[in-house]
């Protein structure tokens, strides 16, 4: 049964007292207050007041990420948060908007923000009996199917959600509901719980994993490896011909050229390596390239239309391909921005703690191009394993390295090309990497096994959780 389907009828056996209700004829409903983004404050004050946002709405009230703003904002008692309240969520992206908590106590005196609004039950209904009917997947589809949408919002009006129909029974008949659901969902809170537990526990082991390989600690040391010091003069000599190639393909004499060497890294505060590994830089082992921009005036040009990732395409260390858009480029330049098996990526700008994230491309789709906010990282040498130096970015001293050189506007963190072929990059011999490679592959895939059990068995919990609503609400409790 989908959660679609879940949609409470009244029942013949229980139908004296119960009826239909309009939202609107069982409660007020109160808008939150407005303000200039100017004046909002993470630090509390004798003058100012906690306020509420759509972030804080989750299945719970989240106290633990409030702002504050000036009290005088608040210009009546009804804008004061209450004990009973229900908030409902606006305006936000469709899947969100409509989504309701309840207030069970306040945890400091509170106000809540023009984007939700508090409802507030009247005599004929128990606020929680109305908080957990308003719960059920059916009347959160009705609720969103009403809102007015533009391209990232979908808006609640209040005259429109106040036309929502509540199953109401007599108000013993509610306590009951009320006491019998409370009973059930606190043991599905308690399984939820420890599944948050497990969670944790795979972030953790997945960077334990990571840390391990860093520090050398999943293979053997093999005295008869090539050292990287070795392999990274390949790779030195290797980039200089490709520049040389590079400029006598233009016409140019390489001789006449002053050829670049990119600067070692400063070892000062990086961590001590394994014996037989050096640091380089990213520079050093790969050609940085940038993707195209969007937006660019090609009518007077001859184009073709490929597929292209998108910064939301780049997760750490997978592709999500569920949506990959197609964009119009001359056809010249098809070539040039292609992507090729074994590119390593890294996403240019974005929420601070994912950028840098990146992963490697294995021709998923072809042919495929790459955004200006995507970076490619295509390796000189095949001697230098891909994964590996894509997994080097998810590690603390590389996370450290991008958030120190970051640019911030006010709601995007960007990483520059110059700075991202700066990143230090740890490089063991080839013949270890490739050891290396196969204990984490082999490791993290147990993490993606027990990964997807924990998204089965959270899965399986919310469904439980609307069939109790269901049941409750026919009066099956």
């Amino acid at each position: 049964m989908t959660n679609q389907q879940i949609k409470p009828l009244i029942p013949a056996c229980l139908s004296n007292g119960w009826g239909y209700f309009e939202l609107g004829a069982l409660c007020d409903i109160e808008r939150g207050i407005t303000f200039p983004a100017s004046e909002k404050t993470s630090k509390n004050s004798e003058n100012s007041i906690a306020c509420l946002r759509t972030a804080n709405v989750q299945k719970e009230v989240d106290w633990d990420d409030l702002i504050y703003v000036p009290l005088y904002y608040v210009k009546k008692e009804e804008k004061l948060l209450r004990p009973g309240d229900i908030l409902i969520s606006m305006a936000n992206s469709l899947e969100l908007v409509g989504k309701v908590a309840f207030v069970h106590t306040l945890r400091e005196q509170s106000t809540f923000g023009g984007f939700i609004s508090a409802i507030r039950a009247n005599a004929k209904i128990i606020p929680s009996y109305l908080f957990y009917f308003l719960k059920q997947a059916f009347v959160q589809e009705e609720i969103r199917s009403s809102a007015s949408r533009s391209v990232n919002i979908a808006n609640l009006s209040l005259s429109k959600i106040s036309q929502i129909k509540i199953l109401v029974p007599p108000l013993d008949e509610q306590r009951r509901i009320v006491a019998n659901l409370e009973s059930i969902l606190t043991q599905t809170r308690i399984a939820r719980a420890s599944l948050v537990g497990v969670s944790e526990f795979l972030k953790a082991f997945r960077q334990s994993v990571l840390a391990a390989a860093f520090r050398g600690e999943l293979s053997e040391r093999d005295p008869y490896d090539e050292p990287a010091s070795v392999l990274l003069e390949r790779i030195r000599a290797e980039r200089r011909r490709r520049w040389e190639e590079s400029l006598r393909a233009k016409g140019k004499d390489p001789g006449r050229a002053d050829y670049e060497e990119p600067l070692a890294p400063d070892t000062s505060k990086l961590p001590d390596l394994p014996e037989g590994w050096v640091w380089t830089t990213l520079q050093m082992i790969a050609d940085v390239r940038s993707g195209v921009t969007k937006g660019r005036d090609l009518s007077k040009f001859k184009t073709i239309e490929v597929p292209y990732l998108r910064v939301a395409n780049v997760q750490a260390g997978y592709l999500d391909l569920r949506e990959v858009k197609r964009i119009s480029i001359k056809e010249d330049e098809v070539d040039g921005y292609r992507l090729q098996v074994n590119d390593v990526l890294y996403t240019e700008g974005g929420d601070r703690d994912k950028l840098g994230r990146g992963t490697v491309w294995k021709g998923e789709v072809d042919p495929c191009i790459h955004q200006n906010h995507i970076f490619c990282a295509r390796l000189y040498l095949p001697e230098v394993n891909p994964e590996w130096v894509s997994m080097t970015g998810q590690l603390e001293y590389a996370r450290n390295y991008v958030d120190s050189v970051a640019s911030q506007s006010v709601n995007l963190a960007s990483i520059n090309s110059t700075n991202l072929k700066a990143m230090p990059v740890p490089l063991p011999p080839k013949e270890e990497q490739l050891r290396i490679m196969e204990k984490v592959t082999a490791l993290m895939h147990r993490v993606q096994v027990a990964e997807q059990a924990f998204v089965t068995a959270s899965n399986q919990t919310s469904n439980l959780e609307q069939q109790i609503l269901a049941k409750a609400f026919q009066g099956e409790l």
